[in-house]
């Protein structure tokens, strides 16, 4: 990049972060305590249960921002980010947003866990191979193998495991992307009981254009649906549908499956 160009991004940002201050010095009801995150990673129905969220009234968003969560001007950057792409409701109660990368969230501040959040994983060999095909089918350079996928995948499981762990239990649920399209009214129903959604989440939506452009979420076929299909997860062996991956990363993106998905159900079943 050169000197100009860095500038001209430098003064861009710059300019965000002080609107951002702006808007929720100007805001009282811009604080964590009145947001709702979904904490994911790619390729694990974000997007049909973020355009449900956002269908509401009383949710105001979109899909994935792209906003670092680094103080409580980040809430203001996130309501310039939805006034900009068209999901901003200013009477809505709870700012939404949906957080894919650790680098949005790894350096969240105390108030960040003053949200209710939802956790969502997938298999670890389905997501992998649908993150290849999505960078393929978009002609990105990112995530071009399965061992670049793989890889990823990895570190945001172990990062989501972690921020788990600092959400208090009343403002936090988990769910597999299996359990969602196996039965997404019960799983609906779980999450606003959990995390305390009144009215409580409807299986219908409207696929905002903002969610399906720009990295806001699914671009392939979000558009196509109104509502989440119960559907049967598929099942194979990972060494087979990974073949391209060390034997040893696959291990460990299964083991960091399985106990992010037994820390969801210890917490359903205790409560």
């Amino acid at each position: 990049m050169g000197i100009v160009a860095l500038m001209l991004q430098t003064l861009r940002e710059s300019g965000k972060n002080t609107a951002g201050w702006l808007i929720r010095r100007s805001r009282p009801g811009y604080r964590y305590r009145h947001s709702l995150f979904i904490l994911a990673h790619m390729r694990c129905g974000s997007t049909a249960l973020s355009n449900i969220l956002c269908s509401r009234p009383d949710v105001s968003g979109y899909g994935e921002a792209h906003i670092r969560y680094d103080g409580q001007g980040a809430l203001g950057r996130l309501a310039l980010n939805q006034m900009r792409r068209g999901g901003w409701k200013p009477q809505a109660g709870l700012l939404f947003d949906k957080i894919l990368h650790s680098r949005y969230d790894g350096e969240a501040p105390p108030e960040f866990f003053e949200a209710r959040a939802i956790f969502v994983v997938r298999r670890p060999a389905e997501a992998i191979r649908s993150i290849v095909n999505l960078y393929a089918k978009l002609g990105r350079d990112e995530y071009c193998t399965q061992e670049e996928a793989a890889a990823y995948y990895v570190e945001r499981l172990t990062a989501l495991e972690a921020l788990w762990h600092r959400f208090p239990a009343r403002q936090r649920t988990g769910l597999t992307h299996e359990a969602l399209l196996r039965d997404p009214d019960g799983a609906l129903a779980v999450i606003s009981s959990r995390i305390g959604i009144d009215p409580p989440l409807e299986n219908r939506y409207v696929s905002l254009a903002a969610s399906r452009r720009g990295g806001g979420g699914d671009p392939l076929r979000s558009g196509q649906h109104s509502r989440i299909e119960p559907a049967l997860s598929r099942t194979a062996c990972s060494d087979e549908l990974l073949p391209d991956v060390p034997a040893g990363l696959v291990r460990e993106a299964e083991g960091r499956f399985r106990h992010l998905s037994a820390l969801f159900g210890e917490e359903r079943a205790a409560g």
